[in-house]
């Protein structure tokens, strides 16, 4: 897409950043992906309205991207501008308290680590699970993120929504539709924030079991390597991961995509890996599952741009 005549005035419209032609690789978690037209970090919600306005009267596409964890990013990059969170929309606020109760305000571009380490220094207590889950906010209410046993939608009490055209609604528990690893969004609008709900604890307690949920996590999943997190979705019956195991695929790879030597369900970029071998990789994965076990795996990751 050629942007060379309106490069000027984009830049212009906001406070926050905006970049062209940037390598979506270094801005993903697994560390693949062609390049972006444009890569925007709107600021507040001032500057994210004016990328709306400006993306709609010029019929430009948008993707929202959060910490660029859970997406693969095909190798042809992605047409139009490429909106991040995580360099603004960073408060996070205690709203108010009942009993034990406590509600919390977690703007989209707040990293799910920095939201735990936030309730564990108040000895608040509800959100330990999530604290090896890489990712915003925004981007782990989009896609109903969960570990042991825990979801966001067990914990989020409403979210504050930008629609396309600027408007900003706010759903309440119950007008939310949450499903496995999804939530249902109006077409076109982005998370702003989400309130969410924690107990009063003894610190001691949080810190032992965050500590465990750690150790866990450690000992089952790869650290430390571009990884996407879990690549399949677990279908009913035998975790994804499981039957990847049994299958024996354990470090199978195409090229610099490896099948994790600890958990099956993860791919890991062994250090040049491209889009394209990360795909095929998936692709072997589901033929194996379904020719040997008669089981279709579907994608956890969101897979976008051009191939």
């Amino acid at each position: 897409m050629d942007l060379g005549p309106i490069k000027g005035e984009l830049k212009s419209l906001i406070k926050g950043r905006v970049s062209f032609d940037v390598s979506m690789a270094k801005h993903t978690s697994l560390r693949v992906g062609g390049n972006a037209d444009v890569l925007a970090f709107p600021r507040d919600e001032h500057d994210l309205r004016e990328i709306f306005r400006f993306a709609r009267e010029r019929a430009i596409p948008y993707y929202i991207l959060g910490k660029g964890t859970n997406v693969i990013v095909r190798d042809g990059g992605l047409r139009g501008v490429v909106i991040s969170l995580c360099r603004g929309f960073r408060r996070v606020t205690i709203l108010g308290r009942r009993d034990r109760e406590v509600l919390i305000s977690a703007e989209a571009g707040v990293s799910l680590k920095s939201l735990v380490r936030f309730t564990r220094e108040r000895s608040l207590s509800g959100l330990e699970a999530f604290i090896g889950i890489p990712g915003t906010v925004g981007g782990a209410l989009a896609m109903n993120a969960g570990a042991f046993g825990s979801e966001m939608r067990d914990v989020t009490r409403s979210i504050a929504l930008m629609g396309p055209a600027g408007d900003v609604t706010l759903k309440q528990e119950e007008e939310l539709r949450f499903d496995y690893r999804h939530l249902i969004l109006p077409e076109g609008s982005v998370i702003l924030r989400g309130i969410v709900e924690v107990v009063e604890a003894k610190g001691e307690e949080i810190a032992a079991k965050l500590k465990h949920l750690q150790r866990l996590r450690a000992q089952s999943q790869p650290w430390n390597v571009p990884t996407a997190g879990s690549i399949f979705r677990n279908p009913e019956g035998t975790p994804a991961g499981q039957l990847i195991d049994e299958l024996g695929l354990k470090g199978y790879r195409i090229g610099d995509a490896r099948i994790s030597e600890k958990h099956g369900n993860f791919i890991v970029n062994e250090g040049d890996a491209t889009a394209s071998e990360v795909l095929a990789l998936m692709a072997f994965i589901r033929d194996q599952v379904y020719e040997k076990r008669g089981i279709r795996l579907a994608p956890e990751v969101t897979i976008i741009g051009e191939g």
